[in-house]
């Protein structure tokens, strides 16, 4: 089965529309149909809990390997930068800070951490 390059733009429409519209339903509710008390407050920690989602299960599984090494744990940049994009966006309740520090701790831990690996006399991945 071949797609047609216009039936992939319709899929992409299609979805973009859904996702436009399950995101800004809030936005254009009446005020009477707004959530309140319970649901309002645990609204608040939906960005916070998909970031947790998104990012933790890639960092832990270097835990999960066959023979997880500490040295490799602490120079797989995954890990460290999921626990500071968590307790950034935590700390702050904002999963933008969140997401900032993490990509920073990323990016650094991929530059030298097979400097900080040489240095415990091991080997970075």
């Amino acid at each position: 089965m071949n797609l047609q390059d216009t039936d992939i733009l319709w899929a992409i429409a299609g979805l973009a529309a859904v996702v436009f519209v399950t995101r800004n339903v809030f936005v254009v509710l009446p005020a009477a149909l707004q959530p309140r008390g319970a649901l309002e407050r645990a609204l608040r920690h939906v960005p916070i809990a998909a970031l947790a989602a998104l990012t933790l299960p890639q960092a832990l599984a270097v835990l999960r390997s066959a023979s997880p090494d500490l040295l490799l744990v602490l120079t797989d940049a995954r890990l460290p930068a999921s626990v500071v994009t968590l307790a950034v966006a935590w700390w702050w309740r904002s999963a933008l800070w969140g997401m900032l520090a993490g990509c920073a701790v990323f990016g650094l831990l991929l530059a030298y951490g097979a400097t900080l690996a040489a240095l415990w006399g091991g080997h970075a991945r």
